[in-house]
């Protein structure tokens, strides 16, 4: 009986959360709705309750009862946002009522997020490119037309070269970089920090690059320019340890700790470097990441980098893959840690030692960043401040803490 009655409060809150916001539209955007706050609470709570009853047509009957409410609401609307609204609560609380409730609530959040956001949404729309249309019509394609059709075998030397492997690690970083680059452009230029964390989770060399342009022209906010290159490579140590976390989680419960100290040792840094101010709107200029040249060309540096980790391992032991980890990581930390990830993943590599490679992939490029950061006016010791430290008290947690558990 307690649990009908949560299923009932989920059905309940569903309802009465996108009722309030279609009530504040109404009111602020002069838009007429099917109903607001009382209305779409009982909406919710009617499919939870035809849910719980014997009557297996029930639920059937009260879904005609709201779609004959939503057409009729359309008469006088202007739209059909409200009453398509109403029909998605209904249908989430009849899932509430047969016990399909965390699902319900993700789906519920994700209806209130495409409403309350309706400005932002449209004004997003309205400044897509074809270019962008077109990358997003590629990402489906090499998803749903050349993942199923690879082979999924070893080739090489060593075997180390699986092709479906390749392109689904492909699609994965293509996905997320596209991902980082569609929120900054919806968002638009919303402060320095959120442009930065944006801009990171797509290129953070590409966010060092646009700070350090910034800071020959306004030198005297160079603190504040260092603080959104260090935040945008707290991004870049966010990726890594999801990298390590899908293809082999062993190698996370190795690594979150120390990444987890140098996130710490960033957010404080850049902190206290932007503690004046960090409410600067500077757009940083990104290319669309998802092109069918830049996804070919990260397969060829992630195929190159995995056999040369591969055979570095063979010839020289731990040193032979720290060396192409440390070279790797000046260009780019993902395909070196996603190799690494499906080594240690495949018990190839100790996972103390592909931990600490991936530490050092991503320390080699913190000093790469900070070495393009003297190119700005007075800002590249900031940087290395917030960066450098923060990674070697990562990299001595990682060589001084307990040996983890695997090969």
């Amino acid at each position: 009986m307690q649990e009908t009655l949560w299923h009932l409060l989920a059905a309940t809150l569903i309802g009465f959360t996108v009722g309030l916001e279609r009530e504040h539209a109404r009111v602020e955007r002069q838009t007429s709705a099917i109903g607001g706050v009382r209305t779409f609470t009982l909406i919710g709570l009617l499919g939870g309750v035809a849910a719980l009853g014997q009557v297996p047509w029930l639920p059937a009957v009260g879904l005609a009862a709201v779609a004959a409410l939503a057409v009729y609401s359309l008469k006088d609307g202007r739209d059909a946002t409200s009453p398509v609204a109403a029909l998605t609560v209904y249908v989430l609380g009849v899932l509430c009522g047969v016990g399909i409730v965390l699902p319900a609530l993700f789906a519920g959040a994700l209806l209130l997020g495409f409403l309350a956001f309706h400005d932002e949404l449209h004004a997003f729309v309205g400044g897509i490119q074809r270019g962008e249309v077109e990358a997003a019509v590629l990402l489906v394609l090499l998803l749903g037309v050349v993942y199923p059709l690879l082979p999924d075998a070893g080739y090489g030397p060593y075997g180390v070269w699986n092709p479906r492997e390749i392109w689904g690690v492909v699609l994965l970083v293509a996905g997320v970089n596209f991902a980082g680059y569609l929120a900054l452009r919806l968002l638009g230029p919303k402060g320095l920090w959120a442009t930065a964390l944006l801009g990171g989770l797509v290129s953070s060399t590409a966010v060092a690059l646009s700070m350090v342009a910034r800071s020959r022209a306004s030198p005297g906010k160079s603190p504040l320019w260092a603080s959104g290159v260090v935040l945008s490579s707290q991004m870049m140590l966010g990726r890594v340890l999801v990298w390590s976390a899908l293809p082999a989680p062993v190698l996370l419960g190795a690594l979150w700790l120390p990444v987890l100290l140098w996130l710490l040792w960033g957010f404080a840094a850049a902190a206290w470097l932007a503690r004046r101010d960090n409410r600067a709107a500077e757009q940083v200029p990104l290319q669309n990441p998802l092109q069918l040249r830049s996804a070919l060309l990260f397969a060829g540096v992630y195929a190159l980098v995995k056999l040369l980790a591969t055979l570095g391992l063979e010839a020289f032991g731990s040193a032979g893959v720290f060396a192409v980890s440390a070279l790797s990581g000046v260009a780019d930390v993902d395909a070196i840690s996603l190799s690494l990830a499906q080594l240690t993943a495949g018990e190839q590599l100790a996972v103390r030692v592909a931990a600490t490679a991936v530490v050092i992939a991503a320390l080699s490029n913190s000093l790469f960043k900070a070495a393009l950061s003297f190119g700005g006016r007075g800002m590249g010791a900031y940087v290395a401040l917030g960066l450098l430290p923060g990674g070697l008290l990562a990299l001595l947690a990682l060589l001084l803490g307990p040996v983890p558990a695997g090969r």
